[in-house]
């Protein structure tokens, strides 16, 4: 999978998540290997330390027990002399991070380091000297020194001093060079394992991260597919891991969704051009018929008549396609606190001249309703509530509005008692350019149903007691 820059030329998450841990990881390699020579190098000194102090209590027991004995004998069996003194107790046990850790003292071994010892009185006379170095001369400043140990100015010399029996000095010491030595080592080795070991946990960690990346590069390769017009493409959960397993189900839910109303818009546009092309055609049939041969007067206004019947028609169709636009983009959030009692006069008045013509009546609620909503769109759901109530009522019937409250909110019906809904075409009662030979193009009960849901509500329908059909509009409670 190519470590590609996201949008707007913003590096990867791999590459980001590689930056931050890697950086991370070297910080914290870097700062324990540092920890953990400083904790060995202290170990080493201490093993020293505390073999030196054997030795010189070695010495010191031999003065007393066995002063017979050689300064070399005694100075080379002092590893049985492990002796728990002030001076021993100086340095305190390693610790890493603030915990002791004795277990992890090394040890240097004793055949590696050099012992030097010497004996003097108090006005610097030598007793006895075993293998001193140059650089080890006698100094009254030891006399201060006593049971402690300590290191020479020039870092060379580690020195420790006890006071013997008979007003004596005892010195024994060691050379650091083996210290250093393996003190060398160590760094080396830390050295050389950081520059296998962290290279190896980030080319690790890269790999382990772009395994688990595979499923969004899976998802974005299904993204690429259905942009190239495979809408029918969906991500495999199957081959997903569970934790994309949830995401990749709401995406294909999502692009299902989206097919449908791709397909919803393509039948859509196809009804529109079929609704729209009937008329069309009809008035260039009438165009064509009148130009083919002359016409009388009164040809020519029944076909100007036909002609003006045929746009209101296209007139009435675009001016509803507007609408359920308009109501498709509504924002809820945005509805405001309206009453319904002018909406339902305006809307009669729209409709008084088609029902007149008909003799039909139209009775209004005497008393309004607030409800939450858009006054335009409501208006427009009872001109079509009252207009296919019109159309479907005989003359001398009339339409009743009720409208009122319980428990679950706003209620308003347009009530009709005419030949009601047959049962054949309940099924498509709220369909866009429904089929069949139904009276008008269909559009406006789904145009009211839409516009109802944009508000939240409700558009249903029911049977009038009777004869007729009953269209409730159901708005949410006010809050």
């Amino acid at each position: 999978m190519a470590d590609v820059a996201g949008w707007g030329g913003r590096p990867s998450l791999r590459r980001r998540f590689a930056v931050w841990f890697g950086t991370i990881f070297v910080i914290g390699a870097i700062a324990l290997r540092l920890e953990h020579y400083r904790t060995t190098v202290e170990a080493l000194e201490r093993n020293v330390d505390v073999r030196l102090w054997s030795r010189l209590a070695a010495l010191k027991a031999a003065e007393q027990f066995a002063p017979e004995l050689s300064l070399d004998r005694h100075l080379r069996s002092g590893d049985a002399f492990l002796a728990d003194l002030p001076a021993a107790a100086d340095r305190p046990a390693p610790r890493i991070l603030g915990i002791p850790v004795p277990a992890l003292e090394p040890a240097i071994d004793a055949g590696s380091l050099a012992w030097f010892a010497g004996v003097w009185r108090r006005d610097g006379t030598p007793v006895e000297a075993l293998d001193l170095p140059a650089e080890c001369t006698w100094d009254p400043g030891w006399f201060n020194r006593i049971n402690t140990l300590w290191t020479t100015p020039d870092g060379r010399l580690r020195l420790a001093a006890t006071a013997g029996l008979h007003d004596t000095l005892l010195v024994a010491g060691t050379p650091l060079e083996a210290l250093a030595a393996a003190a060398g080592q160590e760094a080396r080795y830390q050295i050389l394992t950081f520059v296998v070991w962290v290279p190896l946990v980030l080319g690790v960690a890269w790999m382990a991260l772009s395994r688990l990346l595979v499923p969004l590069a899976e998802i974005a390769a299904t993204a690429r597919r259905i942009r190239a017009g495979r809408f029918e493409d969906r991500i495999d959960v199957r081959r997903t891991e569970p934790e994309f397993a949830e995401m990749a189900g709401m995406l294909n839910d999502m692009l299902d969704r989206l097919e449908e109303i791709r397909l919803s818009q393509s039948r859509f546009n196809a009804d529109v051009a079929h609704q729209l092309m009937n008329p069309v055609h009809a008035i260039q049939l009438e165009a064509d018929a009148a130009a083919a041969k002359p016409r009388t007067a009164d040809e020519l206004a029944a076909a100007l008549e036909r002609v003006g019947g045929l746009s209101r028609r296209i007139e009435s169709i675009c001016g509803a396609l507007l609408a359920y636009s308009r109501s498709a983009a509504l924002d809820p959030a945005r509805l405001r606190s309206i009453d319904l009692e002018p909406i339902i006069v305006a809307a009669c008045d729209r409709v008084a001249d088609l029902a007149g013509d008909r003799g039909i009546a139209i009775v209004p609620p005497p008393a309004g309703m607030i409800v939450k909503g858009d006054a335009a769109l409501l208006e427009e759901v009872f001109v079509n509530l009252l207009v296919n109530g019109v159309e479907h009522s005989a003359p001398g019937d009339q339409i009743e509005i009720v409208v009122g409250r319980d428990a679950s909110g706003c209620r308003a019906a347009v009530i009709d008692h005419g030949a009601g809904v047959p049962d054949a075409a309940l099924a498509e009662l709220f369909t866009r350019f429904r089929s069949g030979k139904s009276a008008g193009h269909g559009v406006g009960l789904a145009l009211s149903l839409r516009i109802l849901r944009s508000h939240s509500g409700d558009l249903v329908h029911e049977r009038t007691p009777g004869g007729g059909a009953t269209f409730t509009l159901r708005f949410p409670p006010l809050a």
